[in-house]
């Protein structure tokens, strides 16, 4: 009796013109668009999982490029920003000393500390002392020709005389006015910067880059100091890429002069037109308790090609080569990897 009265209910209910109760699966789509029930829904076909680029080969099963080229320097790290991947390196938390690559942090420090670059500087005499203190690790530093007592040198121009010619009058200029007049001041404010990074391994001494005892940083660190740079502050690659800038003019240069880019050296030596050459670092000689050593180059460049941008940092190439020539090892080893990482990396979907 109770079966055939069920049976009778929805015998009633159908034939009474309900909307009929639609499939789980397609009652869970209905409700997911907020579409109504009486809504006539073409079914929907299943979706394929969405491909998502990746780096090929991954770095791991790279070939190495020690295989077919020969690599100079001592500590290397080389970064693919599009796929946040460290691609190579060796010897990379090396303790070596920095040259003037360390110019990038205090270019940071100064852009961190300074709202008006168009303000000028004082040149003061402090700047241009070590120079004639009978170090031997200070003499033959290379400059971009400002005089001391100048009064029409903005920060602008002291940073361009910075990072072009690798001017170290030009850092401890920025290093005295970022300090209050004392460079012991902005060291500390370098070396806290860089922790704040996350460049641990690192000690600098100067704002220059000038040869110190104690003073050291790695490939790793230099990495992270540049890509913060690079990254936070887009006139740090305005300069760096820059061929020249025009000096106010001094006693002996009344007209005003042009300072060189010496960093263009990578896409002049070896024709890497997708290469630029952010800053590099040369100390020919240095002097450990009046013990004289060969000594060495840096480098920091940048590469994009097929989609792909890599940072490069490297430490501790010799200065000289084999017979007894300037080298250009820190050069060719950039090129040497981004000839390699083009040849070994695309981009697979």
């Amino acid at each position: 009796m109770k079966k055939a009265f069920v049976l009778l209910l929805t015998g009633l209910i159908l034939s009474a013109g309900c909307v009929p109760i639609e499939p789980p699966e397609l009652q869970v789509v209905l409700e997911q668009q907020n579409v109504g029930f009486d809504t006539y829904v073409e079914p929907l076909a299943e979706l394929e999982s969405e491909q998502v680029p990746t780096l090929a080969p991954s770095p791991a099963d790279a070939v190495p490029p020690e295989v077919n080229h020969t690599l100079y320097s001592g500590g290397i790290y080389m970064y693919n920003f599009e796929f946040d991947t460290v691609v190579y390196a060796r010897g990379e938390h090396e303790r070596f000393p920095p040259a003037s690559i360390a110019k990038i942090l205090t270019l940071l420090v100064v852009l961190e500390s300074v709202d008006d670059l168009n303000q000028y500087v004082a040149v003061t005499e402090a700047a241009f002392a070590p120079f004639d203190s009978g170090d031997p690790n200070m003499e033959d530093a290379a400059t971009s020709r400002i005089e001391a007592g100048q009064t029409n040198v903005t920060y602008l121009d002291a940073l361009y005389g910075l990072m072009l010619p690798s001017g170290c009058e030009a850092a401890n200029i920025l290093a005295y006015n970022v300090g209050g007049g004392c460079m012991d001041t902005f060291v500390v404010m370098m070396n806290e910067k860089a922790r704040e990074i996350g460049a641990f391994n690192s000690n600098f001494k100067n704002a220059s880059g000038l040869y110190e005892y104690d003073y050291y940083s790695t490939a790793y660190d230099m990495f992270l100091i540049s890509k913060y740079t690079f990254e936070k502050y887009p006139l740090f690659m305005e300069i760096a890429s820059s061929p020249s800038w025009e000096m106010p003019p001094n006693s002996e240069r009344p007209e005003g002069y042009p300072i060189r880019n010496t960093s263009a050296g990578l896409l002049l030596i070896h024709e890497l037109d997708y290469a630029i050459g952010i800053k590099i670092g040369s100390i020919f000689e240095v002097f450990r308790g009046g013990i004289r050593f060969d000594g060495f180059t840096t480098l920091v460049s940048m590469a994009s090609k097929n989609g792909l941008t890599f940072m490069t940092v490297s430490l501790d190439a010799d200065y000289y080569d084999e017979e007894g020539g300037r080298s250009d090892w820190h050069y060719s080893d950039h090129a040497e990897l981004y000839e390699w990482v083009y040849g070994q990396f695309t981009i697979e979907s």
